[in-house]
């Protein structure tokens, strides 16, 4: 799709919430990110995210993200609980 072809494609009704399509990846506009890729999370906590690296850039005015580094990001948190090592019982030394 050409850059005219973007900016002449409304997604959904309102025609305000473009997706940009770049090498590898397509930007998507920040809350249509929270809505989809952080399951509903609000802007302000996507906001919060920016400090521990989630990735994002201004084009025109409003703040996209990028989609499959978005979603890499996410993912790169996720961490597995380690397992709780069991505590040996120490036998009574204790003598009669």
């Amino acid at each position: 799709m050409s850059i005219e072809d973007q900016a002449l494609a409304p997604i959904g009704g309102g025609g305000f919430n473009r997706h940009i399509e770049i090498p590898g990846d397509t930007l998507v506009p920040d809350q249509e990110f929270c809505d989809v890729v952080l399951g509903g999370a609000s802007r302000r906590t996507a906001t919060r995210y920016e400090a521990e690296g989630l990735p994002f850039v201004m084009v025109a005015g409003r703040k996209y993200r990028p989609l499959n580094q978005g979603r890499g990001w996410l993912a790169s948190r996720i961490t597995a609980r380690k397992p709780q090592r069991t505590r040996r019982r120490h036998a009574s030394t204790s003598s009669p």
